[in-house]
């Protein structure tokens, strides 16, 4: 690891983009999505950050993730999406974990762990999704063995939107319907759900009739917006800003080619500034030609391939020095590289770049004063 490679995490912003999406969605609670390490954040000291500033309910994606929480000392709720097994079950419904089912198999799981306490269960439903969730016309009678179940406490409700990202909100409407059935249909059970939660950070942005109980923001929290084509009614502050440093600065002749595969050689004489960060750190090789970074506030092209060390920059003669402080992406007091930007250039989405910051990179945890 080097120690000047770092992503550092400004938790102001952190509250400043969570507290703009509890004033949008209120009286809906907001439940943080930290899962995937907080999105390369740093789940621990992002989630208990959340915690100090009142936040009582928090989601992850797989069993691991929420025992570290807990391991942490983390005692809110904590919410399950992916599929616990039945090794896994009774340590978590020990440790309060709220266990995402999907079908009866999941019920017949919980009702035959070996433990005393209560489950705490949501619901998943498949409107549209087609990646996990009951499907309801498979299991007609799911909800009559959930409410005869005395193992199960049933709190929460929940379906998940495939493409509210999007501007054509046609099939999100439709899942939306799909998901008001549901919730009719349970009206006349003799027990029911008291979380009931739909929204994504895409339909935080632009589908208010799915907030119900609470909501879901994920990458919104760290200042992202899902994508290019929702509306931006919430002014989001990027909260990672990953930076690295200049280690050589290199004076090249012309018709010189920078990095393996000589994908690029320079036209004239120019100085290359190498960077010691690469794709092991996260910096994806797809940036090879395309990327730019900020020195001194102000942008610089990436040239010739990316490697697992080491990137180069073209700086001409640009007053650009070893030890330089150097921004890949996030906010100078200059200009900014937006992480959206940067995915874009590549084909991607934002939440692939931050999830994919590595360990190899130190967080550090800044509040302006």
């Amino acid at each position: 690891m080097n120690p000047k490679n770092r992503a550092e995490i400004n938790l102001n912003n952190l509250v400043h983009n969570i507290r703009s999406i509890q004033q949008k969605v209120s009286p809906s609670k907001v439940i943080p999505v930290v899962k995937a390490d907080a999105y390369g954040h740093g789940a621990v000291p992002v989630t208990k950050h959340l915690v100090r500033e009142g936040f009582e309910m928090f989601a992850v994606a797989q069993f691991q993730e929420a025992m570290e929480l807990r391991e942490s000392g983390i005692t809110q709720p904590i919410l399950i999406f992916g599929r616990l097994f039945p090794d896994e079950i009774p340590e978590a419904i020990r440790a309060g974990i709220r266990i995402s089912v999907f079908g009866k198999e999941d019920i017949r799981w919980i009702m035959t762990a070996k433990q005393n306490l209560p489950a705490f269960v949501h619901v998943n439903i498949d409107t549209g999704m087609g990646r996990i969730g009951l499907l309801r016309d498979q299991e007609p009678d799911f909800f009559d063995d959930l409410v005869s179940s005395d193992k199960c406490v049933w709190e929460g409700l929940y379906s998940h939107f495939s493409t509210s990202d999007e501007k054509d909100k046609t099939y999100s409407d439709l899942q939306l319907s799909r998901f008001r059935k549901i919730l009719t249909e349970i009206r006349g059970l003799k027990r029911a759900p008291y979380i009931i939660h739909m929204a994504n950070s895409g339909a935080v942005l632009d589908i208010p009739g799915s907030y119900f109980d609470a909501v879901r923001p994920g990458i919104m929290l760290y200042g992202h917006y899902p994508s290019s084509e929702t509306s931006c009614p919430i002014a989001l502050r990027q909260v990672m800003t990953l930076k690295t440093f200049v280690a050589h600065v290199r004076k090249m002749p012309a018709g010189h080619p920078i990095s393996y595969g000589r994908r690029w050689i320079t036209e004239k004489p120019t100085r290359i500034a190498v960077l010691p960060i690469g794709y092991a750190d996260g910096i994806r090789r797809d940036l090879t030609n395309k990327g730019e970074v900020l020195i001194r506030g102000k942008r610089y092209p990436m040239v010739g391939t990316v490697t697992m060390d080491h990137i180069m920059v073209n700086i001409g003669d640009a007053p650009v020095n070893p030890g330089d402080e150097v921004i890949i992406w996030g906010e100078s007091s200059k200009d900014a590289i937006q992480v959206l930007e940067v995915a874009h250039k590549i084909g991607t989405i934002p939440y692939e770049l931050t999830c994919g910051v590595s360990g190899r990179v130190r967080r550090v945890y800044v509040e302006d004063q």
